[in-house]
């Protein structure tokens, strides 16, 4: 019989995934009122390189502190009978595991072609520093925000509407208003995008490359506000993939198996579809049923021909936003934008039942849930503060949708990983990353792993009026399986 896990950490983080000082030192000094020494203060205050660097003496005074507020918080737990906690034991417990042996599996990454893609932003960067100073007759530092504000506002005397403390902003939101009649300022969002591309990518993945080409990523399972995982050196979740030139740095994840491919499984929609699920709005469901285009169907009832218009608006009933920011993400009149909010509902009338009453639930009971048992407790839902309270509003909308979601891929994880276990499959999970799943994919083993996690991920809810839905490509890079 193997050992069994715990984690007391996972169960502070289920209760308080908001809170941002979940270490072991803060979590003494609240709740034993015991004043651990830090970290931080026995390292790096002392201006050591690691931890094997501190005094033995010391060294075991903190380790056995460590152990001793360890166990006196499994002892807490114990005593308050949440070790069975539904989340912690079928959740969060056995994705340690996972997570463990992803970590060791590793990702291979095709070194030279990141060097080509350096030396192919590098040549652009060139080419648009040449192009800039040539326009303005003038070289500068245009990774200078105050130099390229000097260019732009007091030699060009282009257009200034953003004021900062000090000089007019020159972010991205200006530039891309400039960049609408002034081709210099297109040229400087390239060049900042190249810039970013070269210096806050390629360079940081070559140095994360082992000797045998490898990244060696850390899953945080208990850090994230929205229960999701993140990753760290490198984090994976930023990996660019938002434009056909960024998503080239994809590219370079490559299989292990000489010649072979990389598989990604991905939902579709899955947070929109979990509306549909939890609002039970038959229309809504019957769409999904028939195999529309949502965001198209969407765009029909609101009577608009752009279907980013009506993403736009089929993720604002998730996120809550306000008329006035939807406005300004789809470029339109906050008039207009009311307007397409009411055909929503008009069409969608059980989306905004769900939605009053999940309010209602939450001003009653304090807390909202998520399909599986997560609960996220919003104690400031009836303040009297106007501001206040529509965030509350906004989180307890969003919460048990955005939390099912990060539910579902954590499950998803646990039973592939059980299947890859007990199969006879050579293929690996190698990376989780949003709504994705990607795996290394050993030769002839594709047709098998694409029918068992595709049958996986679309049926972790049971009995619901429509399934879930997995997109499934396989390619020779990370970039080609998306």
């Amino acid at each position: 019989m193997s050992a069994q896990i715990y984690d007391t950490l996972l169960w502070e983080y289920i209760q308080n995934p908001w809170d941002r000082w979940l270490s072991l030192d803060k979590i003494a000094e609240r709740k034993f009122n015991y004043e651990k020494k830090s970290f931080d203060s026995l390292v790096k205050q002392q201006k050591l390189s690691d931890f094997w660097e501190v005094d033995l003496e010391k060294a075991s005074k903190y380790s056995a502190e460590d152990v001793y507020i360890t166990n006196k918080l499994f002892l807490q737990q114990k005593e308050n009978k949440v070790i069975d906690d539904k989340v912690l034991k079928e959740i969060e417990i056995p994705l340690i595991k996972v997570l463990e042996n992803i970590e060791i599996t590793w990702v291979k990454i095709y070194r030279d072609r990141l060097k080509e893609l350096w030396i192919i932003f590098e040549n652009e960067i060139i080419r648009l520093s040449n192009s800039i100073y040539k326009e303005v007759d003038e070289e500068f530092n245009i990774s200078s925000p105050k130099q390229v504000w000097y260019i732009l506002f007091e030699k060009l005397w282009l257009p200034r509407w953003k004021k900062t403390k000090t000089w007019y902003s020159v972010n991205s939101e200006v530039l891309e208003s400039l960049a609408k009649e002034y081709a210099i300022a297109q040229k400087i969002i390239d060049y900042r995008h190249f810039s970013k591309l070269n210096s806050t990518y390629i360079n940081w993945l070559l140095e994360l490359l082992d000797d045998k080409d490898f990244l060696h990523t850390s899953y945080n399972q208990a850090v994230t506000t929205t229960w999701r995982l993140s990753s760290t050196n490198p984090n994976l979740q930023n990996i660019p993939s938002w434009d056909w030139i960024a998503s080239e740095i994809r590219s370079a994840f490559i299989s292990r198996f000489k010649n072979w491919k990389i598989m990604s499984f991905d939902y579709s929609q899955v947070e929109i579809r979990l509306l549909a699920i939890m609002s039970e709005d038959e229309n809504l469901i019957n769409f999904f049923k028939e195999w529309f285009d949502i965001h198209k169907k969407t765009a029909e009832l609101i009577w608009t021909t752009d279907r980013k218009v009506a993403k736009a608006v089929n993720f604002w009933v998730i996120y809550w936003i306000s008329w006035f920011w939807l406005s300004k993400m789809i470029n339109i009149s906050v008039a207009q934008a009311n307007d397409y909010i009411k055909k929503f509902f008009i069409h969608y009338p059980w989306v905004k039942k769900y939605l009053e009453e999940t309010i209602e639930f939450c001003e009653k009971n304090w807390y909202v849930e998520t399909i599986f048992w997560r609960k996220r407790f919003i104690k400031w839902i009836n303040d009297s503060n106007k501001i206040i309270k529509k965030a509350a509003e906004r989180e307890a909308i969003n919460m048990p949708i955005q939390w099912t979601s990060a539910d579902i891929i954590k499950i998803s994880m646990n039973k592939v990983f059980d299947f890859l276990n007990n199969s006879d499959l050579k293929s690996k999970l190698i990376m989780q990353v949003h709504d994705e799943l990607v795996f290394d994919v050993f030769p002839w083993e594709e047709e098998k792993l694409k029918e068992w996690v595709s049958d996986i991920m679309e049926n972790i809810l049971k009995n619901k009026p429509i399934k879930l839905i997995v997109d499934n490509n396989i390619w020779n890079n990370w970039k080609e399986a998306k």
